[in-house]
């Protein structure tokens, strides 16, 4: 599985040279002109992101299952050209699930070009709600087929994407660069068994693990579940960045019993003692629902 490969090699690269945080800046932003195909949601557990495709190319990041991304073309046999947080890379298709048409909020994007039509439907043929000139934001809430999704000013339409470049997303559109190498860097891991006590590559328990990859990445943590809860500051719900630890209770302790690593979409990261492992759960599982205290800001 592509997702798998090449992970020690780049490991200390997104570490020491911040690789995600650089390509937002370099080549591989998005460039307007190139309709897209539509949108995909990742399927694999942790899919690499790379500068072009093939697996000898270099590893932008990796992305977490369920994400979404908009895919602009099939830029070989396997492979889509993808668009994911702003930036244009590659990803094997074959842990693509396409959708021509898919809801899902994209962030912002930036209109390139003179008088460009905002239409009430995904088609040339529909009527024009407004015109709009370069440099105008509007929040992208999905794709359909060639088209952006959008909300302007309280109306909901649609811009063609060879008119529009989705913004690359920072702190307060999606993670920080510094929880986004955290959430790369703890990814690394899935699969490692669970061992209560662990703390290092050969078997984490939930705390272990979070200390270990914090440390991974340069920042001193608590070691124990509930003393993790005292590092950092107090982060709601409702305002969770990928990088913030997310804290629970357990069936037969009220406290502190349990933590993991938000990675974003309404997911975590975290060693499973049920699953007996490092595994991704959603936050929304009724377990973790009921059993949700509250999360701390490390970075």
């Amino acid at each position: 599985m592509d997702n798998q490969k090449n992970v020690s090699q780049i490991k200390g690269k997104l570490i020491k040279t911040g690789l995600f945080a650089a390509v937002l800046s370099a080549a591989l932003t998005v460039s307007a002109l190139a309709a897209n195909l539509g949108g995909g949601t990742v399927i694999a557990d942790a899919l690499n992101f790379r500068s072009e495709p093939g697996l000898s190319s270099p590893v932008i990041g990796l992305v977490p299952q369920g994400a979404a991304v908009v895919v602009e073309s099939k830029a070989s046999d396997g492979w889509y050209a993808v668009i994911y947080r702003g930036v244009r890379g590659y990803m094997a298709a074959e842990y693509i699930s396409f959708a021509e048409e898919l809801d899902f909020n994209f962030g912002t994007g930036t209109i390139k070009g003179s008088d460009v039509r905002m239409r009430a439907s995904a088609s040339f043929d529909g009527s024009v709600l407004g015109y709009n000139s370069t440099g105008t934001k509007m929040s992208v809430i999905g794709v359909a087929g060639p088209w952006y999704k959008v909300s302007y000013n309280g109306t909901v339409g649609y811009v063609h994407s060879d008119y529009m470049t989705l913004d690359t997303l920072s702190s307060s559109g999606s993670a920080s660069t510094a929880g986004q190498v955290i959430v790369e860097t703890a990814m690394q891991y899935l699969g490692t068994p669970y061992v209560w006590g662990g703390s290092s590559p050969g078997g984490f328990d939930c705390s272990g693990f979070v200390q270990y990859v914090y440390k991974e990445c340069g920042y001193g943590i608590n070691r124990t579940a509930a003393s993790i809860y005292e590092n950092g500051t107090y982060v709601d719900k409702s305002s969770l960045q990928p990088g913030d630890v997310v804290c629970f209770s357990t069936t037969s302790y009220s406290g502190i019993g349990h933590v993991g690593i938000y990675i974003g979409d309404g997911k975590f990261i975290h060693s499973s003692s049920s699953s007996g492992k490092v595994i991704i759960t959603d936050l929304d599982t009724p377990y973790y629902v009921n059993h949700y205290v509250g999360a701390r800001r490390i970075v």
